[in-house]
């Protein structure tokens, strides 16, 4: 049996691959230039070349230069054989001669231990050249490992392993120590921050580190700087306690501070918290950490906002803010770190005006500015990042000093009407009365008590309490002549107090202004109109007030001003129709004198009423006369005030008529 030749390595090329295109785009590209686009490709042409090509009757076309082409590639595709297969055979000899040269070597070592060893395929050559156990081998140094070696090695690899277990043991209780150590402290860590977040803190994890847990202690709606600051990570101490590392909080805490000095002595401050201790809860630091940056915010903002009243006499400098109410008095607003409580120099004898009130006041009006930012931001449309501006100023220092000039105001007029009232009784004038009320405007939205509860006017409701506050005041000097005062707030664009005044009852609603405005006109209109019809009230004839809607008085001394020149035309009118009633003359009636309204008759008798301020401050009724005695001219004074009448004892209508009588026993001075 012949064992056939097959050789047992392979020298056929490598596969070629087939010729139809990989993708679409080689496709359409080979469509392209084979047949010059899918236009010139039919269906029944192409049927037909496959009818043809399975006959075998079609020959397909090619070019002269295809033709080169594929003859090139078929000689280089033959070129390339022969090199790889010569390669592959020179590989194999370099192979086989190194494996004879090893086996040789290996042959004519072992030559040298057994020479008559003829099974050894030592080559020929070799033998011949240089002979049978010629190369040699043997050991340079005996080995010293002994058996009482191995034994004390066995041991010592014993001892290692017996170490190392106690070792992992030593390890596992200290890892258990420590791991019961940990959740000792861990259990303190989330205690704390379990208690901040039920109390309603927002826990959650750090912007830039979100493995850090952290807690949210501003306010969202404040400024853009102290938005992004009012985070703090909640990191553990070594002893399970909560740290807080606060940033530009960790400065101190900090509170906005009031104080009231009339030359240079204080007289009110508002009061200061006593500092939170170190190890305090953590709840009782994060509160404190919110005051602190709502009281940095309030300093910030009424730092922006004293920039613009200096022509309120407000001033700014690094550590304070002033404002001057008046040459003696200052009201200093300051940013002061907390220590010990302090509350030595509070006063709260004005409840309005305290620097306590104040206080409350301005952080009240700070938040009600976060209030409008949610309103704004949620139901208005938003601009994009590029158009957004800063936003303006809150209006807080403004309605402090809005408030105060209010309150100084309403007490000005109302201490003014009541010695006003008083004076008048003790001259005798027993109809003279005051009442004053005090109240906020009550919102356009409430007024018809169907109004349905929604956010805006909830702030609508709180900037009509902030910034509409209502002081209302009735004279009554006659049954007729009656006088009402209105003082409201102005708080943008100027800051101020705006008194309306009206001989006619104001409206229950102030929103109707316009109302009351054509009230006022049309009654003077109608005084005016008609001379035989004789108006309710006097004054709208002989000393009618401005408009109440249009044109009110800017302050409460032109205010007081009127009311005084009012009521003293009021008293000479009274006085005239009482005088020319009791003596039964048509003769006897008031007039406006070069000096001031006056009783006159026809015998040139002068009765002067006057309203004035003595040197003491106080008001002063009197009553100037002035007649003929025979050829000479006499004079007479009477004086009333609120805590004494004349030292005659007279009243001014009794005083009048002697006047009028021309009363032989009136002392007189010539």
């Amino acid at each position: 049996m012949t064992t056939p030749n097959v050789s047992p390595f392979s020298l056929r090329p490598w596969p070629i691959g087939d010729k139809k295109p990989k993708n679409l785009g080689e496709f359409i590209a080979r469509v392209n230039a084979e047949r010059g686009g899918f236009r010139n490709v039919t269906e029944a042409q192409l049927r037909e070349e496959i009818a043809a090509q399975e006959d075998g009757r079609v020959e397909i076309e090619r070019s002269s230069d295809e033709e080169e082409e594929e003859e090139e590639t078929d000689a280089d595709k033959t070129k390339n054989i022969v090199e790889a297969r010569d390669e592959v055979l020179r590989n194999l000899e370099v192979a086989h001669q190194s494996a004879m040269l090893c086996l040789d070597f290996v042959s004519l070592l072992l030559s040298k231990e057994k020479p008559s060893d003829t099974s050894l395929p030592l080559s020929e050559a070799l033998r011949e050249r240089v002979g049978i156990g010629t190369l040699g081998a043997s050991k340079l140094k005996e080995s010293n490992v002994t058996e009482a070696r191995r034994h004390d090695d066995r041991a010592i690899a014993t001892g290692w392993r017996l170490m190392g277990i106690n070792n992992m043991v030593d390890s596992v209780v200290a890892a258990a120590e420590k791991l019961e150590k940990e959740m000792e402290l861990e259990t303190k860590y989330w205690a704390d921050v379990l208690a901040v977040s039920e109390n309603g803190w927002a826990v959650c994890a750090l912007p830039q580190e979100p493995h850090t847990l952290g807690v949210r202690f501003g306010f969202a709606e404040s400024a853009p700087e102290f938005r992004n600051s009012s985070i703090a990570p909640l990191r553990r101490n070594d002893d399970g306690t909560v740290r807080m590392d606060l940033g530009r909080v960790g400065k101190g805490s900090q509170r906005v501070r009031i104080t009231l000095k009339k030359n240079g002595v204080i007289m009110d401050q508002s009061p200061l918290p006593g500092r939170t201790p170190e190890d305090a809860p953590l709840q009782d630091r994060v509160l404190e950490a919110r005051n602190t940056i709502f009281h940095q915010e309030l300093w910030y903002e009424i730092n922006r906002e004293a920039r613009n009243l200096v022509s309120s006499d407000v001033y700014s400098d690094t550590t304070a803010i002033t404002w001057k109410q008046d040459q003696e008095t200052k009201l200093i607003f300051t940013l002061e770190d907390l220590a010990e409580p302090d509350n030595t120099y509070e006063t709260i004898s004005n409840f309005h005006c305290s620097c306590t009130a104040y206080s409350v006041y301005m952080q009240f009006l700070l938040y009600q500015g976060h209030r409008q930012n949610y309103h704004r931001r949620t139901t208005m449309t938003q601009l994009p990042n590029s158009r957004v501006t800063m936003h303006q100023p809150y209006a807080i220092l403004r309605a402090v000093i809005a408030n105060s000039e209010y309150f100084r105001g309403c007490q000005a007029v109302a201490e003014f009407l009541n010695e006003l009232t008083a004076t008048l009784r003790r001259a005798g004038i027993s109809t003279a009365s005051c009442k004053s009320t005090a109240q906020p405007l009550v919102p356009a939205l409430l007024q018809g008590g169907t109004a349905r509860y929604n956010s805006k006017m909830e702030l609508n409701f709180i900037n009509h309490l902030v910034g509409r506050l209502e002081s209302v005041f009735e004279l009554a000097i006659t049954p007729e002549a009656k006088i009402y005062a209105r003082g409201r707030i102005v708080i943008v664009p100027y800051i101020g107090m705006l008194f309306g005044i009206s001989l006619a009852p104001f409206s229950p609603h102030p929103g109707n202004a316009a109302a009351e405005s054509n009230t006022n006109t049309n009654t003077t209109n109608n005084a005016s109109a008609s001379e035989d019809k004789k108006p309710s009230n006097p004054l709208e004839i002989s000393y009618p007030p401005s408009d109440a809607a249009r044109d009110p008085y800017p302050s409460a001394r032109e205010a007081i001003y009127y009311v005084r020149q009012a009521a003293i035309r009021a008293v000479a009118q009274q006085l005239a129709e009482g005088a020319a009633a009791a003596l039964g003359r048509d003769d006897v009636g008031w007039a406006e004198t070069a000096r001031g309204p006056a009783v006159t008759d026809r015998d040139d008798k002068e009765a002067r009423v006057d309203i004035t301020v003595a040197a003491d401050g106080r008001l002063e009724l009197t009553l100037d006369a002035q007649w003929r005695s025979g050829r000479d001219a006499a004079s007479r004074r009477w004086a009333w005030r609120a805590d004494r009448g004349d030292a005659t004892g007279e009243g001014i209508a009794e005083a009048v008529l002697a006047v009028m009588r021309d009363h032989p026993e009136l002392p007189t001075e010539v």
